[in-house]
């Protein structure tokens, strides 16, 4: 009798353990969606506009001479100025954002630029990578891309590539050498298939690159390395570019991981100390909600603009660039021809 009595009462107990891990599971979705809505009541979508004009100032001058344009000097019959038959309205794809990534060169000027677009309705993301060496004109002169920072800030740097690939620009991420050694420190390294061998030095600016090539684990100051080194490749920042954007797609796989969750606060200090940025905390926290779930092997597409070498300028290719902004996805309509203002000196 009483072992009878014994068993019943695990059996309770069991079903009351059951009972118990149900009602766990049920307050914590419920708590779940609580925090989701308080995110959604918190941090809303960013405002932007949904059509952007374009008045281009050149318009795709490939193929044109070196000579600027002559300028009629006959008046209006009232002196009212004409309507700018240039103009060009698009209409923006709702829940597309995009943001340039900056990273800031040791000795002045910009290293790197690339051009995220984030559809958050869709779960897919684009990164652009902008050749440093790209041939832009600013206010009636020729500079290199990677010089236009240093003559009017990131707002006349994001007006540059915004106007030349006739593309918004919502936010900037400007990111240092420090925050990226630190970052990947952090998380324990990021494994990662170096593409060719990396020797090179550069006194000057105390560079010194000494990597092998293949699948391996690098720490912060050989991943800095490898983002850095223009020299390893044939055809210089084009192919630097290219290791550029595979490795920062390994490093946000590979941050973005349950280990990782200890170190959230160490990653925000990191990034609150090193990274200058317009978009706000409330921006970011919604952002990192719509990116939640992504598959980053198939969720995210990499490209470069595609052009051609004339020294000491790169010059971009005027139609390929066209098929890559309309790749983009940014617009509802097609980028027309014609509306980038592709440089060549």
């Amino acid at each position: 009798m009483a072992k009878w009595h014994k068993t019943k009462v695990r059996k309770r107990r069991s079903g009351g353990a059951r009972f118990l891990r149900g009602l766990l599971i049920v307050v914590t979705a419920f708590s779940l969606v609580i925090v989701a809505g308080f995110i959604a009541l918190h941090f809303w979508a960013p405002d932007v506009d949904d059509q952007v004009v374009f008045r281009p100032d050149v318009i795709d001058d490939t193929d044109q001479e070196d000579d600027p344009p002559v300028e009629s000097d006959a008046p209006d019959a009232d002196d009212t100025p004409a309507p700018d038959t240039d103009e060009v309205v698009l209409h923006r794809r709702d829940g597309v954002y995009t943001c340039l990534l900056i990273g800031s060169a040791d000795m002045g000027g910009t290293d790197t630029m690339m051009l995220g677009v984030f559809d958050t309705g869709n779960k897919t993301a684009s990164l652009l990578s902008i050749p440093r060496d790209s041939a832009v004109r600013v206010n009636g002169s020729i500079y290199k891309m990677n010089a236009v920072q240093s003559l009017g800030g990131t707002e006349l740097l994001a007006d540059t590539i915004s106007s030349t690939l006739a593309v918004p620009v919502d936010f900037y991420v400007e990111v240092d050498t420090n925050a990226f050694k630190a970052i990947v420190d952090e998380i324990g390294g990021v494994y990662f298939d170096v593409p060719v061998d990396m020797n090179y030095d550069d006194p000057l600016q105390n560079l010194h690159i000494h990597i092998s090539k293949g699948y391996q684990k690098l720490d912060g100051s050989s991943a800095l390395g490898v983002m850095r080194c223009r020299n390893c490749y044939p055809n210089a920042d084009i192919g630097r570019t290219e290791t550029q954007r595979k490795f920062l797609a390994a490093l946000v796989k590979q941050t973005i991981t349950p280990s990782n969750v200890t170190k959230v606060t160490a990653l925000i200090n990191i990034l609150n100390t090193y990274v200058d940025s317009d978009m706000k905390t409330g921006e970011m926290v919604w952002f990192a909600t719509q990116a939640i779930g992504m598959d980053l092997d198939a969720a995210l597409n990499t490209c470069v603009l595609d052009g051609e070498w004339v020294s000491p300028y790169y010059v971009l290719d005027g139609q390929k660039a066209l098929e890559t902004v309309n790749s983009l996805g940014i617009y509802e309509e097609e980028v027309p021809s014609g509306i980038l203002n592709i440089c060549r000196p």
